[in-house]
């Protein structure tokens, strides 16, 4: 049993059993963010420690000493072909830090809960968590973001890991201020104008180049298990 799990069957009433579910519901989480907090392959943000520390009775530094430093990566076999990336609940698909990526050769990318008007500007309190990559891995990504399309029938490609970008991709999905809002889309370029669709496809709106914004590309689809 490790710090976490510990302060959980305290805070429990001296039960570990059903702790997880509860403080998930709490706050606001699924029980599976929750369980990868306990396992060490997730951090929360300061936002949910700051929640803990409350609901716990402590200390905000002492609450972040129950979640140790992150040294396991989702499995990155599948990366040259840009497949989806599968972070299971279970240690045999994740690796080492330690072992197999030299110190200080990784990065720390947050997951935010949406953009606002000031992106790629944000608050900690937009930062669900904070997910670690290897830097070679990464490609260049700086924010991981869900694609909330609830007209898409298939959600397996959830989160996406997108890095800047200061010119439109032919083809590839990404993120652009245009028709007066920040939106995800797949970018199709026509001569002078540029045909913006929902990532299912559903959707379309052709714009003028000269009126859509480029943001950030997404270089990695991520399978969310939450």
């Amino acid at each position: 049993m490790n710090k976490f799990e510990k302060q959980l069957e305290k805070w429990n009433g001296g039960v570990l059993r059903g702790a997880q579910a509860k403080l998930a519901k709490i706050l606001q989480v699924s029980t599976a963010t929750v369980a990868l907090w306990s396992t060490g392959k997730r951090r929360p943000s300061k936002g949910f420690l700051a929640k803990m520390a409350r609901l716990f009775d402590m200390d905000a530094y002492d609450v972040t000493q129950l979640f140790p430093p992150l040294t396991t990566y989702p499995d990155m076999q599948n990366r040259r072909t840009q497949a989806a990336l599968h972070d299971a609940l279970d240690e045999s698909n994740a690796y080492s830090a330690d072992n197999f990526i030299q110190k200080g050769n990784s990065v720390s990318i947050p997951l935010l809960t949406g953009v606002t008007a000031a992106f790629p500007l944000y608050e900690e309190s937009e930062v669900a968590e904070w997910w670690t990559f290897p830097r070679r891995a990464a490609q260049g990504g700086k924010w991981l973001l869900a694609n909330t399309d609830n007209a898409s029938p298939n959600r397996e490609n959830n989160l996406l890991l997108l890095r800047p970008a200061q010119e439109l991709e032919n083809g590839k999905i990404m993120l652009v201020r245009a028709l007066g809002k920040i939106q995800l889309t797949r970018v199709q370029i026509l001569g002078e104008t540029a045909c913006l669709s929902a990532i299912d496809g559903t959707q379309e709106s052709r714009i003028a180049l000269a009126e859509i914004i480029p943001l950030a590309t997404a270089v990695l689809k991520i399978t969310d298990v939450f």
